[in-house]
């Protein structure tokens, strides 16, 4: 789809090959990008009037059919009823299909119908008719954001805003996007020149308040937000990212209400679903466990981005009423990421009692883990999953050998409702899957030669480090007072490209991290299950190597961005392993003191003898 952008537009030829029915009769495309914040389409329609005054006479009086059904379309659409919209503007453009005014219609009925794909050919065929119609461009800029073209979404944004420099919509849209791409001084610098001049404009504080949270700082966010919410009290967007800055804040029950008015107004199906998640967190992170399980289906719901879309045709268990799966043949299936997945093994051993001697667990993993899953739980059948990208969307599948067969299967997380309603309700055990012995003490000798102090894996960030996401780790610099703690050995355990950290601790903090040797630390799990099990110490944030080490047992010191992790449920600590601790600050990212603790605590540890 870029390729096509850059290369050019697609053909009168292509276009008439639109089969109307079968889009209509199309499942809605799933979105790749959530927009968040994004100016709707249905707020900008189609100026008709404005196309119909610019043609010369004489084509005004041969068009004057064609613009009345562009008109009906609109007008139909308005009215809620797309499909009869979509026919309307397809007997418009079969009269003129080289006029802009067809195609943009018809493009627009073919996004509401969810069509995003065919939309686009639309709006580029009209885009190509009529380069100077500001409007098209920020259709264009919406449905390739939607798709996650970003670099093709700036670009339509940047000549909406050139062509219309005072067009409200043209200043959020391009700010949004310039934020998904990291662009934050860029984004600030186009909604500050707008809000200057909109002074009374409420979604352009909400605009500014979202770029400037995703930069880091939710404290000043909060201050466009209050003044958005000033500005419309009743305004949803708004009220779902002050949600958000409370639950960045450390202050989930202050959080709640805003997501409960927020979802008295959300923009469309996918904003809802995003904000029915949030609250579901918020809820955990509160500590309104059971409560905060049920709601936390919604991370199911395929309208939010981000969801796993599953395949299965087997009936799903809705994890409640453990006792109805007694002599049921059960499949677990893994979801969202891996760090994940090794967090909701905690109730396996809960689900293995559930089905009884008479009954069949089945678990379908990460295919890294399984040798790890089949030792930690012989009495289950291990086999993997399988994910595709489709459309930008995780699609999950299962073997047939796992899925025939089974009575019914489940989500990782959702057999949470049935065991883990409380803090009480977890496991007093250090861990719950099993290493490998023979190869954790072949590795304790590999460690034991790294020195003679404390041996402690050290390892700071996650493989998927997006702009948004990097918020919640520490920069390497932050670790500084850390990795000087004497009598320490510090050993990598972080994964990915590491060689610029490794330098920086060698050269600027006078530190060694040792190599681990015979080991791929993104792809032997099963042995870094061994190794980080095998070290006195983990510290770091919660991925996979953090959680793999504390579900074999090992003590794990876990660091977070602030205190309303959702997985703390409400606590100081992390109940999933009752043999770690979690380190924060006050607010959000407050890691000199974070940090300080940890060094501190540290060297307490490494000065005890023995």
């Amino acid at each position: 789809m870029a390729d096509r952008i850059e290369a050019g537009l697609m053909t009168m030829q292509e276009a008439s090959a639109l089969d109307l029915d079968a889009e209509i009769s199309a499942q809605a495309e799933i979105e790749k990008n959530e927009t968040r914040d994004a100016v709707p389409l249905g707020a900008q329609a189609v100026r008709v009037d404005s196309h119909l005054e610019g043609m010369p006479a004489e084509r005004r009086r041969t068009f004057q059919k064609v613009v009345a059904l562009a008109k009906r379309a609109m007008k139909t659409s308005a009215e809620g009823d797309n499909v009869a919209a979509a026919r309307l503007a397809h007997k418009a453009w079969l009269l003129a299909p080289d006029i802009a005014l067809t195609n943009h219609v018809l493009g627009l009925m073919l996004y509401n119908l969810g069509r995003l794909s065919r939309a686009l050919d639309f709006f580029e065929a009209a885009w190509k008719i009529d380069p100077k119609d500001a409007e098209i461009y920020q259709k264009l800029g919406l449905v390739a954001w939607k798709l996650d073209m970003l670099e093709a979404a700036e670009k339509f944004y940047r000549l909406q805003y050139k062509l219309a420099p005072t067009a409200v919509d043209a200043a959020i849209n391009l700010g949004g996007v310039l934020r998904d791409a990291g662009k934050f001084e860029e984004a600030i610098e186009i909604l500050r020149t707008a809000i200057y001049a909109h002074q009374d404009n409420f979604e352009l504080w909400n605009s500014m308040g979202t770029v400037i949270n995703d930069s880091g700082d939710p404290v000043q966010a909060r201050t466009f937000y209050e003044e958005a919410l000033r500005l419309r009290p009743n305004y949803g967007r708004a009220h779902n990212n002050m949600a958000n800055i409370h639950e960045l804040l450390g202050e989930p029950e202050l959080a709640i209400p805003h997501f409960d008015a927020a979802l008295l107004d959300p923009a469309d199906p996918m904003e809802e679903a995003t904000m029915q998640h949030g609250r579901s967190m918020v809820l955990l992170a509160a500590g309104r466990i059971e409560e905060g399980w049920a709601a936390n289906e919604s991370r199911l719901n395929p309208n939010r981005a981000q969801a796993t879309l599953f395949t299965l045709k087997t009936p799903m268990w809705d994890g409640t009423h453990a006792e109805q799966m007694r002599g049921k043949t059960l499949l677990l299936v893994g979801e969202q990421g891996l760090g994940d997945e090794i967090l909701f093994m905690n109730t396996v051993k809960d689900l293995l009692e559930a089905v009884g001697p008479d009954g069949e667990l089945r678990i379908a993993c990460e295919y890294r883990l399984m040798p790890l899953v089949q030792r930690s739980f012989p009495d289950a059948v291990v086999g993997h999953h399988m994910s595709a990208s489709v459309e930008g969307r995780d699609v999950r599948v299962v073997p047939p050998m796992l899925e025939n067969g089974a009575d019914f299967w489940t989500p990782m997380a959702t057999p949470l409702r049935s065991f883990r309603n409380r803090v009480e309700d977890f496991p007093a055990e250090k861990g719950f899957l099993t290493p490998d012995a023979e190869v954790q003490a072949t590795f304790r000798e590999q460690i034991d030669g790294f020195g003679t102090g404390l041996k402690v894996g050290v390892l700071w960030k996650s493989l998927n480090m997006n702009a948004r996401r990097s918020r919640f780790f520490s920069a390497f610099d932050a670790w500084e007072t850390v990795l000087k703690t004497p009598g320490v050995d510090f050993i990598n355990l972080q994964y990915g490209k590491v060689e610029d950290e490794l330098a920086l601790a060698k050269e600027r903090f006078g530190v060694t991290l040792h190599q681990p040797t015979d080991i791929d630390l993104k792809m032997d799990l099963d042995k870094v299950a061994a190794y980080a099990s095998a070290c006195d110490l983990v510290i770091g944030p919660m991925n996979a190597t953090s959680n793999l080490a504390a579900a074999c047992g090992g003590t794990v010191w876990f660091i977070h961005a602030r205190s309303s992790t959702w997985t703390l449920l409400g606590s100081d600590r992390q109940h999933w392993y009752p043999q770690t601790r979690s380190f924060f600050g006050s607010g959000f990212q407050d890691w000199d003191n974070t940090m300080s603790r940890v060094a501190t605590d540290l060297a307490e540890l490494a000065s005890k003898p023995g």
